[in-house]
């Protein structure tokens, strides 16, 4: 058996496994991505016009960030930043603190887009002593609990949720 055909099985076999906070806009199982391209199990070279979300604005696999991920891995592969200070985001900090406006002087590091907003909104509360937050319709803000609050469109919402109650 081929691997492509041992990946599409096991795709099969192991959907009903993952759960389902995450829409999925097919069934296509993807192996690689080189530059704007990723490749499926079914041998197709598809253009990734979402590129992975934003993620991967430099393409997959890039040649300098494939080398710099590598690098890091021989220091370092996780530094916990609630327990201490990693070199490198510090590096990253006085490489950007020049480059913001004068009035800002301080930098939030995230992992998420959703923890991005949900920080965003604390600290926006946190200087204005407000509590409303104003959304838009259509807006998508993410998959935790407080930005799923903040999602008010039903569709997208739904198919955050992949809910069979949803209709669209």
């Amino acid at each position: 058996m081929s691997t492509s055909a041992v990946s599409a099985a096991s795709a099969t076999c192991s959907k009903s496994n993952i759960a389902r906070g995450i829409g999925r806009l097919t069934d296509l199982v993807f192996t690689s991505g080189k530059g704007s391209y990723v490749q499926t199990t079914c041998g197709q070279s598809l253009l990734d016009f979402t590129t992975g979300i934003g993620v991967v604005n430099t393409g997959h696999c890039h040649p300098r960030v494939i080398a710099a991920a590598k690098a890091q891995c021989d220091n370092i592969i996780h530094s916990q930043m609630n327990i201490g200070y990693h070199d490198r985001k510090l590096e990253l900090t006085e490489t950007l603190m020049p480059l913001l406006p004068k009035n800002l002087d301080t930098i939030f590091y995230g992992t998420t887009g959703a923890e991005a907003v949900e920080n965003s909104i604390k600290m926006a509360r946190a200087y204005t002593g407000k509590h409303g937050v104003v959304v838009f319709r259509g807006g998508y803000h993410g998959r935790t609990f407080g930005t799923m609050a903040m999602t008010v469109s039903v569709f997208l919402l739904c198919v955050a949720l992949m809910s069979d109650e949803c209709v669209s």
